[in-house]
C-alpha cells in the first residue's frame, strides 16, 4: 500500500532534489565568476596567455601554482634601461602644444620646462612658435590653467609642470593628490591629452635628480605629449594611421 500524499518518502525525494539543485547552482556561479576573475588570480590562465604571446610551452598546473609569484613575460619591461622609449617617427610639425608651469620651486621647474621644450622641438620637430606657455604661482593652480588651454580646443596636448617637496605638514599631500586628480579628470572630460608633470618628492635632491641630464623627465613629457596628440588626431580623423595629414591640425 502506498504512503499517503505528503508522507515521508515524497518529502525525502524533494529534499534530495533541492540539495542537487543547490549544488548545480553553486557550480554554475563558480564557473561564471571565474570568467571575470583577473588572470593574475588564476595561474593556469596566466600561463596559457603568456605561452600564447611568447611561443613557450605552458608549465604543468602544479608548477605554475607553486611559482605564480615569479615575474611573467606579460609583465616584463619593454626596455632594460631607465626611462621611456619612443619611436623616432614621432612628428609634431603640424601640432600646437601647451605647457603650464609653476613659479614655486622655479629652479627645478625651469629645468623640467626646458626639458619638455627639448622633447617637443628637438625630438619631435614641433615648431617653437606653436608652443603656448602659461605661468602660474603653484601646483594648485595648474589644473585650472590647463583647463583654460584645453577648453579652447586650440592645442593638441598640454603638459602641466610643477615640483612639490614634502614638508612637516599634510599640505604636500593635499596639493599633490588634488592637483593630479584634477589633471586626470580634465583630460577625460575634454578629450585633450594632459600630461602630469608634477613631481612629488621627499626632498629637493630627488627633484634635482629627475630634472637633470639624461634623466630629465621633461624630455619624456614633451615626447609623450606628441605621441598622445598623434593618437587623438588619428582617432579623430585629422591624420591617417601612417601619418599623412588629412586636415591640417592648426586652429
Amino acid at each position: 500500500r502506498g504512503l499517503p500524499h505528503g508522507g515521508a518518502e515524497p518529502r525525502q525525494k524533494m529534499s534530495t532534489y533541492n540539495a542537487a539543485l543547490k549544488a548545480v547552482l553553486c557550480l554554475a556561479l563558480a564557473a561564471s565568476s571565474d570568467a571575470f576573475t583577473p588572470s593574475v588570480l588564476i595561474p593556469s590562465r596566466l600561463a596559457a596567455q603568456s605561452a600564447a604571446l611568447t611561443g613557450a610551452s605552458p608549465l604543468p598546473l602544479g608548477t605554475v601554482a607553486r611559482n605564480h609569484r615569479r615575474a611573467s613575460p606579460l609583465c616584463a619591461p619593454s626596455m632594460a634601461g631607465k626611462g621611456i622609449g619612443f619611436s623616432e617617427k614621432l612628428d609634431g610639425k603640424e601640432m600646437r602644444l601647451g605647457i603650464v608651469y609653476t613659479r614655486w620651486n622655479t629652479e627645478v621647474v625651469s629645468k623640467l620646462r626646458e626639458g619638455t621644450r627639448s622633447g617637443m622641438i628637438d625630438k619631435c620637430a614641433v615648431k617653437e612658435e606653436n608652443i603656448v606657455e602659461f605661468e602660474v604661482p603653484g601646483a594648485w593652480e595648474l589644473p585650472v590653467a590647463a583647463r583654460y588651454m584645453a577648453l579652447t580646443q586650440k592645442v593638441d596636448a598640454v603638459v602641466a609642470i610643477g615640483v612639490l617637496v614634502k614638508g612637516e605638514t599634510d599640505h604636500y599631500d593635499m596639493i599633490k593628490d588634488a592637483a593630479c586628480s584634477a589633471l586626470m579628470t580634465l583630460q577625460l572630460e575634454t578629450g585633450i591629452p594632459v600630461l602630469n608633470g608634477i613631481l612629488g618628492c621627499h626632498n629637493m635632491e630627488q627633484a634635482e635628480a629627475r630634472a637633470t641630464g639624461d634623466n630629465n623627465h621633461g624630455v619624456w613629457w614633451g615626447q609623450s605629449a606628441v605621441e598622445m596628440a598623434t593618437l587623438r588626431n588619428t582617432q579623430m580623423g585629422k591624420v591617417s594611421s601612417d601619418g599623412a595629414v588629412k586636415k591640417k591640425v592648426m586652429f
